[in-house]
């Protein structure tokens, strides 16, 4: 979970970084400090940047510390369709699960059953499912403690 921590925390940084930015240019914008006319557009530039990375990395992760701290977590199965190029996500039927690059030894095909959060699909754990077809009532089912 460090690795959810670390990514978590970069993403603040990064959305904090730009909606920094995006106030220092609107306001050189409105005292009129700006020089060049493509610099009138950066505020809405950074804007967009930090909107993006909150509805995409942010606010996903930041919904997830809840089922994080508490061990709320979701199960899938299904064949590893592609693997990313840093190998820091892969895909199962069609959505994307992320995951640390450095303990990613999944294959294209492989059967896996993936133990991820909620919203950012963050993988806790997996397992390869040998011989056997992905089961389709298993997607989305709830862990729960008794």
């Amino acid at each position: 979970m460090r690795y959810f921590i670390a990514n978590l925390t970069l993403h603040l940084f990064v959305t904090a970084f730009f909606v920094v930015l995006t106030c220092i240019f609107a306001g050189r914008n409105r005292k009129h400090k700006t020089k060049h006319i493509v610099s009138y557009f950066f505020p809405i530039a950074f804007a967009l940047i930090a909107v993006v990375d909150i509805v995409l990395y942010t606010a996903p992760r930041l919904l997830d510390i809840n089922n994080v701290a508490n061990n709320n977590y979701f199960y899938n199965t299904g064949t590893v369709e592609k693997i990313g190029f840093l190998r820091n996500y892969y895909v199962i039927n069609g959505e994307y699960y992320f995951l640390n690059p450095l303990h990613n030894t999944l294959n294209e095909g492989d059967t896996v059953r993936v133990k991820h959060t909620q919203y950012s699909s963050y993988t806790v754990d997996w397992t390869i499912v040998s011989g056997t077809e992905p089961d389709e009532d298993s997607s989305d089912i709830e862990e729960s403690e008794i």
